[in-house]
This record gives structure tokens, sequence and C-alpha cells, in this order.
């Protein structure tokens, strides 16, 4: 199996100094995230199973503040765990991957991919996508969302222009980032919705919704919320795109 690893959050890259988030500043951004995109499952869900999947779950956080907001049942996969364990409030957490889901076919109503695609192979995207609708049930969505990796500070590495730099040439501008990570743990890719709709149409999705979506200014580093205020009133370059795609009915 095709493994990714190292994909999550460093501790050391919440300092709240600069370009790098505090604690509180992380803490408004999930609560921000998990809330629009369960407003999005609440809109967008055909009840059926019950059972809701979070892929990439990491240590769960997301995933409880989906059952908390939702009437699903919901359990992740994290390709970081080495063998099942729960999260803070109880839910099930397995080791797994997107392009080869331990479950059987048509078991999810909802399959959560938040800010995960960017981390996939893109010789794995076909693959992934083909598999989430394999567990997927008949009307099933896949709700999620993917960074602007063409955002004026890039995500990941909170280096200025980051996305624009060939593949080739990242890993030598990557030794300036604050984060802490290193480029091989922090493995994603230069993806946008545009990958995320070629993929998602070879499984055979039909697209239900994509938008814009940028975070409150809580959830900014301090420093600045000037140019994230000012960037937002433009409407143009968002920090992440949202999306439904469903499975369809027949």
């Amino acid at each position: 199996m095709d493994k990714l690893i190292g994909t999550k959050q460093e501790g050391d890259a919440l300092h709240g100094r600069g370009v790098l988030q505090s604690e509180e500043e992380w803490e408004a951004r999930n609560h921000h995230l998990a809330d629009s995109l369960s407003h999005l499952i609440d809109e967008h869900v055909h009840f059926g199973t019950g059972k809701a999947l979070d892929i990439g779950c990491q240590n769960g956080e997301l995933t409880d503040r989906y059952a908390a907001a939702t009437a699903l049942s919901w359990q992740g996969i994290e390709p970081d765990l080495d063998r099942p364990t729960r999260s803070e409030a109880g839910l099930e957490m397995l080791p797994g991957v997107a392009h080869a889901l331990p479950f059987g076919n048509e078991s999810f109503d909802c399959v959560a991919l938040a800010n995960v695609f960017e981390h996939l192979k893109p010789a794995l995207h076909n693959a992934s996508m083909t598999e989430i609708y394999r567990v997927l049930a008949p009307g099933g969505i896949l709700v999620g969302q993917i960074p602007n990796p063409y955002f004026p500070i890039e995500s990941h590495s909170r280096l200025p222009f980051f996305g624009f730099v060939p593949r080739k040439l990242q890993p030598l501008y990557w030794r300036l980032t604050p984060t802490g990570w290193d480029f091989e743990k922090a493995h994603f890719f230069i993806v946008t919705m545009r990958h995320v709709k070629k993929a998602t149409a070879a499984a055979g999705f039909s697209t239900g919704l994509t938008r814009d979506f940028n975070y409150r200014a809580e959830a900014i580093p301090t420093a600045l919320r000037w140019a994230a205020q000012f960037h937002s009133r433009l409407g143009i370059m968002p920090w992440a795109w949202q999306f439904v795609f469903r499975r369809p009915e027949h």
C-alpha cells in the first residue's frame, strides 16, 4: 500500500508570531472550518445509512465537531495512525488511505475531505475518488475543502507566493519556512478545483456546489489581519474553496 505520512500540523507551527497562528487562532480556524462544512452537510445530505466518514481525520478534532453539529454517526481514517484508536469524543479512528478504504460498498451517506486532497499524490487522485464513490450510498455526498495554493501566503509553508514556484525549486524555497515542517513531511501538491472536478467526474460524481471560502478574522495571525480583511473585500483570490459532489441516486 502506498501510504502517505507526515501531513499533520506540527505543534511548533503554533507560535502566534508573524505569519504563524497561535493556538487560539488555530482553534478559531477549526471552529469556522467545521461549522461551514457541517452546514453544507446538513443542507445536502440524504439520510440512508446514517453514517459518515472523515478521511484524513488526524486526531479526530474535526470529526468530533462534525459529529456534534450533524445527525450522522461519524468515524475517521488517518494514514499517520498505526493502529485503531479513538478521538477525544470516543469516535473510532482507523489507519487507512483514500485510495484503499477499509469499508464495504455503499457504507456512508457522507464523506468529508477537509484540506486533504492536496496531500494525495496526483497519480492517486482518480483511484481515491473511485474508492470514495464506492463507499458512498447512492445519493451520498463528498463534502470538503482545499486551500488555494496561489493565495498570497501559502497555507502550508506560510511563504509568499509559494504556489507559483516550480515543483523542482520548492524544496529550496521551503528552507525559509517558519513552520518547523520539512518539505517531505509536509507532503502536499499544488492543486485547484480543476483537479478535484476532473477526478470526481472521472469517478462518476455530479457537482452539487463549489464556492470560495475565507476564514474569519479571529482565525488569522494578528499581524496579517489587516491585509486579510482588505484582501477579502476585494472578492478575488479566496483563501480556499469548498465543494459538494454527489453520487447519483441511480
